[in-house]
């Protein structure tokens, strides 16, 4: 290193040293001043939301380890079961399905109840020793003249 750069040297050293000190003032001053709370009002939050790529954020985020960390026992607990009931029309969902129950019930008797009248039908012929049935009386009435 030539004398010439070292007294360069020893010129440049200092006044970087005060540049930089200079500096982190007129930072701390311009930071001092700033309305913080001005300058966020002036950020318009959804055009930034409107630039975030969630599908690349939810990408990023292990769901096995996030659901691993849920208290769900406490998560049950906070369920207001009370409010849910309240919410509920437990008398319509009763009366659907137990109204379904009494349909399928109504079925089952009228299937059963058709099955019987046509074997008490074949005995009263056995007895009667009838050959040929006569119609139904529905059948009658559509097959008359």
């Amino acid at each position: 290193m030539s004398s010439r750069d070292r007294a360069g040297k020893r010129w440049t050293d200092p006044a970087e040293a005060l540049a930089q000190q200079v500096t982190e003032r007129v930072v701390d001053l311009v930071v001092g001043a700033i309305d913080v709370n001005e300058l966020v009002s002036r950020v318009d939050v959804n055009a930034i939301i409107n630039r975030v790529d969630v599908n690349a954020v939810l990408r990023k985020i292990d769901l096995n380890e996030l659901l691993g960390q849920v208290d769900v026992n406490e998560l049950a607990q906070r369920i207001d079961v009370a409010s849910l009931v309240e919410k509920a029309d437990l008398g319509a969902i009763i009366a659907q399905s137990s109204g379904g129950m009494a349909r399928e019930a109504v079925d089952a008797v009228r299937s059963g109840t058709a099955g019987l009248d046509q074997v008490i039908d074949r005995w009263m012929r056995v007895l009667l020793r009838r050959k040929d049935p006569a119609p139904p009386p529905l059948l009658a009435v559509q097959a008359g003249p």
